[in-house]
């Protein structure tokens, strides 16, 4: 019997182990829903330490949006904001300069661009209505912010359906506008825009004059106000794709392929150090494109957005959080005695960390057998800390403790 058990412990432990490596593409649980309509195509952005969604249009497009929602990651809650108050509309180009943001552009609910330029100022809960601007009103234009200037461009004529490629750079002490240099790519509607270390980055999209959708990326210098083309990505070609911004990190995913209306799940990492493209997990829900998306402290939040294919039309307002996981391998799935020891192990829940070199303020994570994170805790001091997991099922847990620079594992065996 005791052979049995030991076996059996060994294979649940090395199943865990082989489970989080799976997941070393990062971890997606699912967070409260929004509490309204279900929604694609409106803006989504955070200031501060809150995430904040609105505009948008319904599946059928029956109904446009102008209502705004803010994201409280620290107990799962949405609270509505003031609403936006100029026309309701869906596809806006939008970016952020400090505790405000700028929403620009888009259609209106009788499908009408409109050139209007508004700001949400976060600390008042109020809009003001700035310059419009000065191009021409598009559908999915893309925006992005550096320093304390704002960048608006690309986009669709929704009469013509013509793509256009110019940007626009926005200036917050004079309410001004100024033409740059146009984006380096194909002219694209439905792009993906980002910020990281004061260059802009413009991804994917689709053209219309070739009816192709696009899986390069384009970096944008102020510094001689240039456009570089970087390394495109491996994966399948998206427009209206959505993502966020962690580090030094773009994390880009969902969207569809306008040629074979087919709408994805699919998730990826583009470094912007080294200029590399890494697969990451799939979002957990249902193919979409269109969604809502940003990043609040080490993770990113996805979710509502529309899927259409040639039979299948949907909305949905179900919500994502994505943790950027570091898990790689066996290897890293060793701790030393010295470090953390854990008992008792076996425990009926409750059990002791005992930390013997590790000082400053850390975090320990614990995981389950198919990679949900389940317990997360900061300490600052003391060489033990008191868990208590009964509320679990029993089995085997993985122990994560990160400390500056380095990260250390352990496991607990539940009964």
């Amino acid at each position: 019997m005791m052979k049995r058990i030991n076996k059996f412990l060994i294979l649940n432990y090395s199943l865990l182990i082989c489970t989080l490596c799976l997941h070393a593409q990062g971890l997606w649980t699912q967070k409260a829903s929004l509490p309204d309509s279900a929604r694609l195509a409106g803006v989504g952005f955070t200031i501060g330490n809150y995430g904040y969604l609105g505009l948008g249009i319904n599946y059928n497009g029956t109904r446009s949006f102008h209502d705004f929602w803010q994201f409280n990651p620290s107990n799962n809650t949405w609270t509505r904001k003031a609403d936006f108050p100029g026309l309701a509309r869906y596809t806006p180009g939008f970016f952020v300069i400090g505790h405000k943001a700028f929403v620009v552009s888009g259609l209106d609910s009788n499908d009408n661009a409109v050139t209007e330029c508004w700001v949400y100022d976060a600390t008042i809960n109020k809009w003001t209505q700035k310059n419009n601007f000065p191009g021409v009103g598009r559908e999915a234009p893309v925006g992005f912010s550096i320093g304390n200037k704002g960048f608006l461009g690309t986009g669709i004529d929704e009469s013509t359906f013509k793509c256009y490629k110019d940007i626009w750079e926005y200036d917050t002490t004079t309410d001004s506008w100024t033409k740059k240099a146009n984006f380096g790519g194909l002219a694209r509607g439905g792009a993906s825009a980002y910020e990281v270390a004061n260059k802009g980055y413009i991804c994917f999209g689709f053209d219309t004059t070739a009816s192709v959708t696009l899986n390069d990326i384009w970096e944008y210098d102020t510094n001689g106000d240039k456009w570089t083309q970087k390394t495109s990505c491996p994966g399948v070609a998206l427009t209206a794709a959505s993502g966020f911004v962690i580090g030094s990190n773009v994390y880009v995913g969902t969207g569809e392929d306008s040629s074979l209306y087919k709408s994805y799940r699919a998730f990826w990492k583009y470094n912007t150090t080294t200029d590399v493209w890494t697969k990451e997990a799939d979002l957990p829900g249902a193919e979409r494109a269109d969604a809502y998306s940003f990043a609040i402290a080490d993770s990113g939040y996805l979710g509502l957005g529309g899927y259409d294919s040639s039979t299948t039309y949907a909305a949905y307002k179900d919500f994502y959080r994505f943790y950027p996981d570091t898990l790689t391998g066996f290897t890293e799935i060793s701790t030393p005695s010295n470090v953390m020891k854990v008992f008792p192990n076996p425990s009926n829940g409750d059990f002791t960390l005992e930390f013997t070199s590790i000082k400053g303020k850390s975090l320990v994570e614990v995981y389950n057998i198919i990679g949900e994170k389940v317990y997360s805790q900061f300490f600052t001091s003391g060489s033990l800390l008191k868990m208590g997991l009964g509320n679990q099922p029993s089995g085997t847990y993985i122990i994560k403790l990160t400390n500056s620079n380095s990260i250390f594992y352990n496991h607990i065996i539940i009964n």
